[in-house]
């Protein structure tokens, strides 16, 4: 499932760069701008499952809340599986912020991010978005 001319792939990374950029930037519009509206996200914090636009943006004000503008929410690994329709997207990636239970994290702490996105209407649209953190036991 790949494209041989890398357009998909460099249209995909482009995407998630600009979501990344607009999450430090705390730009809530630019975040969902490639969203579907049947959105399924899986996140670290509660809830677990978010089903929709709604309630995917309602998820940002709690990490707004923990996340100060400008802070680290960088791509430190991506990789793209894209096919004409279809495609899917794995991150490492480091988020700069405090935690719920405390202090701020020197550097931040990495996470991972894996998103599936459909093309709808000549456009990618993510359909599915996976965030978690390794276990510490």
């Amino acid at each position: 499932m790949s494209q041989r001319d890398g357009t998909a792939e460099a249209e995909i990374r482009a995407l998630i760069e600009g979501w990344a950029d607009a999450v430090r930037r705390h730009d809530l519009p630019a975040i969902v701008a490639h969203h579907d509206d049947h959105i399924v996200m899986f996140d670290v914090p509660p809830p677990l499952r978010s089903l929709g636009l709604a309630a995917y943006r309602s998820t940002w004000d709690l990490f707004f809340a923990y996340h100060q503008p400008g802070q680290a929410f960088d791509i430190e690994e991506l990789h793209i599986w894209a096919g004409d329709t279809a495609a899917f997207a794995a991150a490492v990636m480091r988020c700069g912020s405090a935690t719920v239970s405390g202090p701020p994290v020197p550097d931040g702490f990495q996470f991972r991010l894996t998103i599936g996105l459909c093309k709808v209407d000549g456009a990618w649209r993510i359909q599915h978005e996976h965030h978690s953190v390794p276990a510490t036991d």
